[in-house]
C-alpha cells in the first residue's frame, strides 16, 4: 500500500524543520522496504524562502546551486525512514559519491527517489538519484546519525593554525547568488594552501529552519564553502576562462577543531566569461566526513588542499 505524504505530512515526520524544507511530496510504495519517491519545485518566489538556495548561472537562468541535491535526498532519507520522536534530532554523517551531471532550474519540477542501503546503530545509509524532465541530474549516497536533540560532538584536536597574515576582504553585492549564501568573508594568503574565514552569523535566514530553538550550520554549506573559496582565489590570481579543477579541503573552527574532511572535489570554474556571473561550483565529491557542528557566531576556516587544473 502506497503512502502518499504532503509537506504538512512531511513536517510530521521531520518535527525539527520546516522553514526552508526542499521536499513537496514523498510518496513510500510500502512501509517496509525503506524507500521513497520525492518532488520538489523551487520557485524565483518562493513560499517558503527556498528561493535563498537558487543562483544565476549562463544568461542569468536561475538554477539550484548543487550541493543541495544532497540536502534534498537526506531530507526524503529521513522521512522513509519513520517520524522523529520528540526528543530526536537528525544529522549528516557522511556524504560520498556525489556526482552532478546536469542543472536543476527553478520553477521546474524535480523528482528522485532514495532506498536504504545498511543500517548500523544509530547510523542510517541511504542512496538515490534526482531527475528533472526525466533525465538524471545528480545522484549521491548519505549517512545520517539518529541522535537526541541535546547531542554534543567531541571536539577533535589539530594542528591547524589560524592565520593572521592580511587577508583579502571579499565583495558580496552582485554576485551570482544572494549574499547571505557567500560563504566566504576573507581570503588568506599563504605560501602552500588556500584559506578562507566564514562567520556564520545568528541572524542567517537559515537558523529558523536548521533547527528550530536549536540552530546550526547546514552540512552543505560548510560543502559549499570550498566552491566560494575557489572562486575568491581564482578571482585574485585572475584565472579567466571556463575550467575544472580537482582538490580536498578541510574545514576548522575557531578552536581550530575539525569541522569536516572532503575528499577528491572535482569543480569547474567560470571567471570573466561573457554571459556568466563569476562562480565555481562542485561537480562530484569522492567523500564527506561532518565532524563537529557549526553554530551561529562561530567561525570556520575552509582550507583547500592539493589543486589541481584538469
Amino acid at each position: 500500500m502506497t503512502q502518499e505524504l504532503t509537506q504538512d505530512d512531511i513536517k510530521t515526520h521531520i518535527i525539527h524543520r520546516n522553514e526552508n524544507l526542499l521536499l513537496d511530496t514523498i510518496s513510500i510504495p510500502n512501509t517496509n522496504t525503506q524507500a521513497g519517491n520525492l518532488s520538489l519545485t523551487v520557485h524565483e518566489k518562493d513560499p517558503l524562502n527556498r528561493s535563498i538556495f537558487l543562483k544565476k548561472h549562463q544568461d542569468n537562468a536561475l538554477v539550484l546551486q548543487p550541493a543541495l541535491f544532497m540536502e534534498i535526498l537526506a531530507l526524503a532519507s529521513i522521512v522513509v525512514s519513520g517520524k522523529l520522536k520528540n526528543d530526536e534530532m537528525v544529522m549528516f554523517a557522511a556524504i560520498s559519491n556525489f556526482k552532478k551531471t546536469g542543472h536543476a532550474n527553478a520553477s521546474i519540477k524535480l523528482t528522485g527517489n532514495v532506498k536504504r542501503i545498511n543500517a548500523k546503530h544509530n547510523f542510517l545509509k541511504y542512496e538515490g538519484n534526482i531527475l528533472q524532465n526525466q533525465k538524471e541530474i545528480a545522484t549521491g549516497e548519505m549517512t545520517a546519525i539518529f541522535t537526541t536533540k541535546n547531542h554534543t560532538n567531541t571536539p577533535e584536536t589539530s594542528a591547524f593554525i589560524i592565520p593572521t597574515e592580511p587577508s583579502v576582504q571579499i565583495t558580496k553585492e552582485n554576485r551570482h547568488k544572494s549574499k547571505e549564501m557567500i560563504l566566504i568573508d576573507a581570503l588568506y594568503k599563504t605560501q602552500t594552501d588556500i584559506i578562507s574565514r566564514y562567520k556564520y552569523p545568528s541572524e542567517h535566514p537559515l537558523t529558523k529552519g536548521h533547527f528550530p530553538n536549536n540552530p546550526i550550520m547546514m552540512g552543505v554549506m560548510q560543502w559549499m564553502s570550498i566552491e566560494d573559496t575557489l572562486c575568491a582565489y581564482l578571482e585574485q590570481k585572475n584565472e579567466i576562462g571556463h575550467k575544472k579543477w580537482q582538490c580536498n579541503a578541510t574545514i576548522y573552527n575557531q578552536h581550530s577543531h575539525k569541522i569536516a574532511e572532503i575528499k577528491s572535489i572535482t569543480l569547474e570554474s567560470w571567471i570573466n566569461e561573457p554571459n556568466i556571473l563569476n562562480q565555481t561550483e562542485i561537480q562530484a565529491t569522492k567523500r564527506i566526513n561532518f565532524r563537529n557542528m557549526v553554530k551561529p557566531n562561530d567561525t570556520i576556516y575552509t582550507v583547500i588542499t592539493n589543486l589541481e587544473k584538469l
